[in-house]
């Protein structure tokens, strides 16, 4: 089974260890967001004083954790979708943390930019 978002969050996080916004905003922090689609395997993403890493599985404990299916996490990543509409319509649920979603989201639209 193809897993669309984890391959468009592993291009994002090439470009965006690229750009200085990103390194900045993502310098003094150390947070692990969970991504689990509901139609494929998961993943989590490392953010530790800015160094982006992408990981398949599941971690022990995340700051948030992203449940989509995994065309709608895909839209996320790419920037083609608007989060807050997916998470209001109940195609995305937030466990955790929903602020340090909100943050990741930021970082995520910025780096597809």
């Amino acid at each position: 089974m193809a897993n669309k978002s984890l391959s468009a969050l592993r291009e994002l996080v090439a470009i965006a260890s690229e750009k200085p916004l990103i390194k900045m905003r993502t310098a003094r922090m150390v947070k692990t967001f969970q991504f689990k689609p509901s139609d494929a395997p998961p993943y989590y993403l490392e953010v530790v004083n800015g160094v982006l890493k992408v990981v398949e599985g599941e971690t022990s404990n995340p700051v948030a954790t992203i449940i989509a299916k995994d065309e709608d996490l895909a839209g996320i990543i790419k920037g083609t979708v608007d989060p807050v509409q997916l998470f209001f319509a109940g195609r995305v649920k937030v466990q955790g943390s929903l602020f340090d979603a909100q943050e990741l989201a930021t970082i995520l639209r910025d780096a597809a930019r």
